[in-house]
């Protein structure tokens, strides 16, 4: 576990400099973020959002399934198994911190400051209410794109950890850890670069803030290590 410790660190590392960065020059999201390349941001974004999650989990499970030393029903059972408690474990993890702590996200704090409204009384609405809401404050807005208004509008929870931040950190943890580096080097690349992009596309889009991103890359990070540990016992081999 040492050298997967020591493959994944640098990686945690790289994933932590775009919240840290933010919190160091204590960046606030306004609509003023918005501009002519937010909407590719939006459909990045999308790829770890429901229910396109689903068919971006399809596609990396075969994927990882390929790559497998020894593809037997056994161990694309007990992979299947690693990968679905990943995804799982950590969405359910999320969920229960995001009750606890029941943070506002950085949009509906504009939209509470804009339109004179209290955070708190919109988060005691049901989801269709806020949906409602949303919809309602923004059908004749100049200043936020419809299909933000609309991602709004499927998006009401709360924020504090980052669900989609945590989902593909989690992904690219798992390539690092279980891939060999050097050998896969364009995938293992590809899914960073991707995870960072989601990352980006949380801030941008007013959805988060650094600190639900930190926490989405920190409990991704221990999710991977804990499957990790799991894929060795089970002599999970990725060639």
């Amino acid at each position: 576990m040492g050298l997967v410790i020591k493959k994944t660190i640098a990686v945690l590392i790289i994933f932590l400099i775009i919240p840290l960065s933010v919190t160091a020059v204590n960046w606030q999201w306004q609509p003023t973020s918005i501009n002519s390349t937010s909407e590719y941001f939006f459909w990045l974004t999308e790829t770890a959002s429901f229910p396109w999650a689903i068919i971006t989990s399809g596609l990396l499970f075969v994927l990882f399934c390929l790559l497998l030393a020894n593809k037997t029903k056994k161990t694309i059972s007990l992979l299947l198994l690693i990968l679905v408690s990943a995804m799982l474990g950590g969405q359910i993890i999320k969920s229960l911190i995001k009750q606890q702590t029941a943070e506002s996200r950085p949009y509906v704090l504009w939209l509470a400051k804009e339109y004179h409204f209290n955070d708190k009384q919109f988060y005691c609405q049901t989801r269709a209410e806020r949906k409602a809401t949303i919809e309602q404050l923004l059908a004749n807005s100049n200043t936020i794109p419809t299909w933000l208004a609309h991602h709004w509008q499927n998006e009401t929870g709360y924020a504090f950890p980052s669900g989609h931040t945590l989902f593909a950190t989690t992904w690219a943890f798992l390539a690092i850890a279980l891939f060999g580096f050097k050998r896969h080097l364009i995938i293992t690349v590809t899914m960073v670069i991707w995870s960072l992009f989601i990352e980006t596309s949380r801030l941008l889009l007013g959805m988060h803030t650094a600190y639900d991103l930190i926490l989405g890359i920190v409990l991704a990070w221990g999710i991977s290590l804990i499957c990790c540990f799991y894929a060795k016992k089970w002599h999970i081999v990725v060639r």
